[in-house]
């Protein structure tokens, strides 16, 4: 039996991959959200919601006799990861992570895409350094597309900035946007992917100077965020990913089946 620790369109793939092929499958994922796309597609008795920490990974893993575990969460999910690790070792199975490229490398370069320099990209470590970047910069009207749990800390600057977000259209996550003090005109509630002629035209229609994105890769529409904010001429501030040391980590789905099948 395989787990696949998913909530991300790849790993929704392998689940779908796994089930076609006749192989027992069951996946978890954090949301409510995740799971009603389970359901969508028809997948959903195959679906475990929460937030399972190492405790109730392991108890998953020994209950439903799991040999494997997919690791094919969010590229900045980093606890779930630890947890997966932690819990695969605690009971002995194979761990294997699947993670999206990262549309810009360790040294700069940014993928897919290519520009007469990228003065306009500023790399930050984390959501505490791209709240400080912004503090400090005179660029007034930041649009934050690294989902709802980014408004609590860039909401300390709405004084003297003027805050953005794009989330996904869940009423909670409005909510939580608003009971936080952003502006219900400031929201936008869409469902992905966005086009680079949609990214522009939203940045040019609220007059967005700064763009804040994590480096999702090319999947969470990272490289077209980049592209219209070089056509826009505004600046866009990338949060990294940490850095994690996987057992054992796959850039492609055919890899993953590749060594499924070398078992």
């Amino acid at each position: 039996m395989i787990l696949v620790m998913s909530g991300t369109e790849e790993g929704r793939e392998i689940v779908k991959r796994l089930n076609d092929k006749g192989k027992g499958v069951v996946t978890t994922v954090a949301t409510e959200y995740g799971h009603e796309i389970y359901e969508k597609i028809g997948l959903g008795n195959l679906c475990i919601q929460g937030r399972l920490d190492i405790s109730e990974l392991s108890e998953l893993i020994r209950d439903r006799d799991i040999d494997t575990l997919i690791d094919a969460t969010h590229p900045y999910a980093t606890q779930a990861s630890l947890n997966a690790i932690k819990a695969s070792e605690e009971c002995g199975i194979e761990y294997i992570r699947f993670q999206r490229s990262a549309s810009v490398t360790v040294d700069g370069d940014i993928g897919g895409a290519t520009f007469e320099n990228h003065g306009f990209v500023h790399m930050v470590k984390d959501m505490d350094e791209a709240v400080s970047w912004c503090s400090k910069s005179d660029r007034k009207r930041i649009l934050l597309t690294t989902g709802f749990s980014a408004a609590e800390k860039f909401v300390k600057l709405k004084d003297e900035k003027e805050i953005y977000i794009r989330i996904l259209p869940m009423a909670e996550h409005i909510e939580k946007c608003v009971s936080m003090g952003i502006k219900p005109s400031n929201i936008l509630a869409l469902q992905g992917p966005f086009s680079m002629e949609l990214n522009t035209a939203i940045y040019n229609q609220y007059k967005i100077d700064v763009v804040i994105t994590k480096d999702s890769g090319k999947t969470g529409g990272v490289p077209e965020k980049i592209q219209s904010a070089s056509e826009a001429g505004i600046d866009i501030v990338i949060i990294k990913r940490e850095e994690i040391e996987y057992p054992v980590k796959c850039s492609s789905i055919n890899e993953v089946f590749d060594l499924l099948e070398k078992d």
